[in-house]
């Protein structure tokens, strides 16, 4: 796991070079094991490591057969690579999956990507060609955002650094539109206007100055298999093990779900000395530590719990804002914040449970398919006159089980986390476009999806692995463990787990009582039985309640504060917060989300030094 920072010049002659030994420091602590350089007239690379695999040689960037490479991430499967590539006479000088990644690129060019399997965010520059090649992996695991000006395309890990090159730095309409309503950014754009990110699955060229992108990986869910419980066992433990190849210490995280009981119970099994590593806030119904505990007791292994405060939770905003580059409004992450600055004492590396649910049908809303389909398959003249119906009765129980069962899900299903209706948001932003309104930002994926004939239930898969998980997921999960220099690996996003999930029937997905119905199974022997039917709870965070005492305070002065009035209605705010605060109504995700917007807005537009 590292971080970098790479220049390609349009312009061989340009005088006024970007100086790379300074802003690569912002990203430390990506990598603060050893930073190298590589500097030739086309292209600069700076390089941060945090040593991993081949401790000793593995240094970045790495040269071979006048092909220089940069790597972040890790390539499970790269002894298998290495043995195919001796075997055609490649020698090899280290030790490390950085040396065999740049030798199967030299072997087979773009075709190399088909034989990873791993995370992965690199680029590869040909001394001969002066060509440019790089690439993402499948999932969008580890981030690369991209800037392009007139003299130079500039690439980096965060894009917190390409900020220190850029001249007028603005906010995107789209992205801030959107956001609203999603609570992060969509993929592949950034708050910032002029700053990208590089799509998932995609390789990219730059070849006489122009850059190019190809996807050559999809999401695809194809019902050509029958898929087992041993199917599912027999992948996912194989992950989990190719996922602790590593020459440095390897924890968990563990929380009272099944998806991180499942990594902790085999992890266990290949390292009895692990340690787990827990979270919980000191308010009533916002911890499983005792779940954690227990499940540790029965696995036999260390389990290290912390217990967030308001406090600390307070103090630790304006880092998890700044580590994070884009805003995102997931009040979890400060808790995954602290939990990989604990773990960081102990351990180098982190597995974590990510992933699971998308794959294997596991998220709470995907079952609202068993309630509402009775209505949900009537003909869609009946439907209409129900939904007419549940539009004009009171707020009261029922009426938006009516609505839901009579709306196609492309009207009204955006992810797991809706913050703002598009009407709302035309209130609460003063540049407002319905082109940038949900259902249609999102038109691509369902017109995708319904070309595919995927079901309900997949298609809400689809559009959450196209959106939440890389969104919000990935983003906090890389950019809150890198924050404290630690590596998080998600071994159910791995293209062998997904190539079993993506064949599994409706009925093994989600039944009348439960959700990834065919994993349960599969591990129900080796987890501990308290878990194996424990519904999903996600990462409870008491912002509601918080919001009502000193947190409060701090959100509400910061969006005062935020020189965000040309753009967002404050009144309109002022009205959501005096709601909540007075129980009329639970408004703490939207209040939440411009929180987060306004105190980004400060650090990263305003530049100011913000501390809690």
């Amino acid at each position: 796991m590292c971080g970098h920072v790479s220049i390609y010049y349009k312009n061989e002659n340009k005088e006024n070079r970007i100086h790379i030994e300074k802003i690569i420091e912002l990203i430390d602590h990506r990598g603060p094991d050893y930073t190298g350089f590589y500097k030739c007239k086309k292209v600069e690379f700076g390089f941060k490591r945090l040593s991993i695999i081949d401790l000793d040689s593995g240094k970045q960037p790495m040269e071979k057969d006048k092909n220089v490479i940069v790597f972040n991430g890790e390539i499970y499967n790269y002894e298998d690579i290495k043995s195919k590539l001796e075997s055609k006479g490649y020698k090899f000088n280290t030790k490390s999956d950085t040396e065999v990644l740049l030798t199967s690129y030299i072997d087979k060019g773009k075709e190399c990507l088909n034989d990873l399997r791993g995370m992965f965010a690199f680029l590869i520059f040909d001394e001969s060609k002066k060509t440019l090649f790089g690439a993402r992996d499948y999932f969008g695991i580890k981030p690369l955002y991209y800037l392009e000006e007139d003299d130079f395309i500039a690439f980096s890990s965060e894009y917190k650094v390409l900020l220190e090159i850029i001249n007028d730095v603005k906010v995107n309409k789209k992205s801030l539109q959107s956001y609203m309503s999603f609570q992060y950014v969509l993929p592949d754009e950034t708050m910032i206007d002029k700053i990208k990110i590089v799509p998932s699955g995609s390789f990219f060229i730059i070849e006489n100055n122009k850059l190019r992108f190809e996807k050559y990986s999809n999401f695809n869910f194809n019902i050509t298999k029958n898929i087992s419980t041993d199917d599912v066992r027999n992948v996912v433990i194989d992950s989990v093990k190719k996922h602790m190849i590593a020459n440095v210490n390897i924890g968990t995280f563990l929380s009272g779900g099944i998806d991180s009981t499942i990594i902790s119970s085999i992890a266990s099994q290949i390292n009895p000395n692990i340690k787990s590593f827990s979270v919980g806030f000191d308010v009533d119904g916002y911890n499983e530590l005792d779940y954690a505990k227990t499940t540790a007791k029965k696995l036999n292994i260390e389990n290290i719990p912390i217990i967030v405060n308001e406090q600390d939770y307070i103090k630790s905003l304006p880092k998890v804002m700044y580590h994070l580059d884009d805003p995102v409004a997931d009040p979890s992450q400060v808790g995954i914040y602290l939990l990989s600055k604990e773990a960081s004492k102990h351990v180098k590396v982190v597995l974590s449970g990510e992933g699971s649910d998308e794959l294997f049908g596991g998220y709470n809303i995907y079952n609202e398919y068993n309630s509402i389909k009775g209505i949900y398959n009537m003909p869609s003249y009946v439907k209409q006159i129900i939904n007419k119906i549940s539009l004009k009765i009171p707020n009261i129980k029922g009426k938006n089980y009516l609505y839901r069962a009579t709306t196609e899900l492309n009207k009204r299903y955006i992810g797991n986390a809706k913050i703002f209706e598009n009407y709302e948001t035309e209130k609460l932003l003063k540049d407002y476009s319905n082109n940038y309104n949900y259902d249609k930002l999102l038109e691509n994926i369902y017109k995708e999806a319904s070309n595919e004939n995927y079901d309900y239930v997949t298609t809400m898969q689809y559009v959450d692995l196209n959106t939440w998980l890389q969104g919000d997921i990935l983003q906090k999960a890389d950019k809150m463990s890198m924050a404290s220099s630690i590596e998080l690996r998600v071994p159910f996003l791995d293209k062998e787990v997904l190539d079993v999930a993506s064949n599994i029937k409706l009925d093994q997905k989600i039944n009348s009582g439960n959700t990834k119905i065919l994993l349960r199974e599969a591990f129900k022997d080796i987890i501990p039985d308290n878990i194996v039917y424990k519904k999903k709870l996600g990462f409870p965070t008491p912002i509601r309640v918080w919001l009502k005492s000193e947190l409060g305070n701090i959100v509400k002065e910061t969006i005062t504060n935020a020189n965000i009035d040309d753009t967002i209605d404050k009144p309109y705010v002022d009205k959501l917060l005096y709601e909540h605060i007075k129980d009329i109504k639970d408004n703490s995700r939207k209040i939440w989300t411009i929180f987060s917007y306004c105190l980004w807005y400060e650090l990263f537009i305003e530049k100011k030094e913000i501390t809690f």
